[in-house]
């Protein structure tokens, strides 16, 4: 979630103040004298959304239709509120979606930020509008941009650490502008520590290849969810809810399911995004941590088995054991934590005890769903990142 510091003219007394609240859910676009200035969105508002989209700089996904209105308006768990003007124009969004996780085999309902954007001072009252309309859950940010993260501050969010993201053949993108030791430099780089994925594979231990195995699939069985799990605190989905989210047939972007067996018995499952350019982690899970870390690897090993070129691969991780694995197969890591903040104390959620045996991958929420998206076509220039992996740098960078 990118947001230009311009846009939040909020004041503090206006982030603690009351909220007025109605009913939501209107089906029709919102008029001058209505008591409720906060809707659901609903494909027939999608232009009064791109009204304000266009004054946003940036290459947003809420201009991008087919995205919106699958991610928005196809399930109860993703709602975007649109904030009205007494003019009837849109000057705020926030959307949310409402995620399964589980914290020491407690089950908890994570309501995840998006896309949370503000032209007149509106965004403090779409969080807390977020808030109370969903009362058994409890708000999350996964990343975000300076402005966002200095509002959660403001409202004294709680930042977890130790979330961090890592890099397999960082990318290093050329600027307009830059001296020409500094691009000479990031050229060498690039062919110095940039290879093709395959050649990572002797990487893994040999036993490894006799005892994992991953392979590709159609679809989200029921079988593939894990039935018990070594994870302190984890996102924990549904087959039903995994075929929304990681739907496998999206114009937009392609996700790739691979199911992970040890000695033959299904163990785990590895979800990845799949563009020319990059390659992203998006979720995984599993009965053993060792195991769904090499299960993660050998699914890069597979999607990446015909390159000829470096691709970049990204993932978030905070997991120990899985950090180490991934360290030892050639990834980096990228800076500093990931934001990742609780509105309150989660319920059962010990944060004392770190986020050693979490499992915290990188597409939650709105996370991996970014410009350019794939039916929209484009490629970058041989040797630079793409637009979608640039922006996971991007919020590294605002956040710090």
């Amino acid at each position: 979630m990118t947001m230009p510091a311009r846009e939040w003219t909020f004041t503090r007394r206006e982030a603690l103040g009351p909220v007025r609240l109605g009913s939501s859910g209107l089906s029709r676009r919102p008029h001058k004298g209505m008591s409720m200035p906060i809707v659901d969105y609903t494909p027939k508002l999608f232009w009064d959304l791109s009204a304000m989209v266009a004054q946003i700089p940036g290459p947003l996904n809420l201009a991008h239709r087919p995205f919106v209105d699958y991610y928005y308006a196809t399930r109860e768990w993703s709602k975007l509120y649109l904030y009205y003007s007494d003019s009837g124009k849109v000057i705020g969004t926030l959307g949310r979606e409402l995620a399964p996780f589980e914290y020491d085999s407690h089950g908890l309902t994570l309501r995840i930020a998006s896309n949370w954007y503000s032209l007149g001072g509106v965004g403090i009252l779409l969080s807390r509008y977020s808030a109370v309309s969903n009362p058994d859950s409890t708000g999350l940010l996964f990343t975000g941009s300076q402005s966002s993260l200095a509002v959660l501050r403001i409202m004294n969010w709680i930042f977890v650490p130790g979330i961090r993201g890592y890099f397999l053949n960082k990318p290093y993108r050329m600027y307009p502008g830059e001296s020409k030791w500094k691009s000479a430099a990031k050229s060498i780089l690039r062919g110095v520590t940039r290879r093709r994925i395959s050649s990572f594979a002797a990487r893994i231990p040999s036993q490894i290849f006799a005892e994992i195995r991953v392979r590709e699939e159609g679809s989200y069985a029921h079988d593939l969810l894990p039935a018990r799990s070594p994870f302190l605190f984890r996102f924990a989905p549904s087959a039903e809810y995994l075929s929304w989210r990681y739907n496998l047939s999206l114009p937009f972007i392609r996700y790739r399911l691979f199911r992970v067996t040890a000695r033959g018995a299904t163990v785990g499952y590895v979800i990845v995004s799949d563009s020319p350019e990059g390659i992203i982690v998006a979720q995984c899970d599993g009965e053993d941590a060792a195991a769904l870390a090499y299960g993660v690897l050998l699914s890069i090993l597979e999607v990446g088995r015909e390159d000829q070129q470096p691709r970049s691969v990204y993932l978030a991780c905070c997991h120990s054991e899985m950090k180490k694995i991934f360290q030892q197969f050639g990834f980096r890591e990228d800076g500093g934590d990931l934001p990742f903040a609780f509105r309150n104390p989660p319920p059962h959620v010990d944060l004392s005890l770190g986020t050693s045996r979490w499992l915290v991958n990188f597409d939650c929420g709105d996370n991996g769903l970014r410009q350019p998206f794939r039916d929209r076509g484009g490629r970058s220039p041989e040797g630079q990142i793409s637009d979608q992996i640039e922006q996971l740098l991007q919020h590294r960078q605002n956040a710090r």
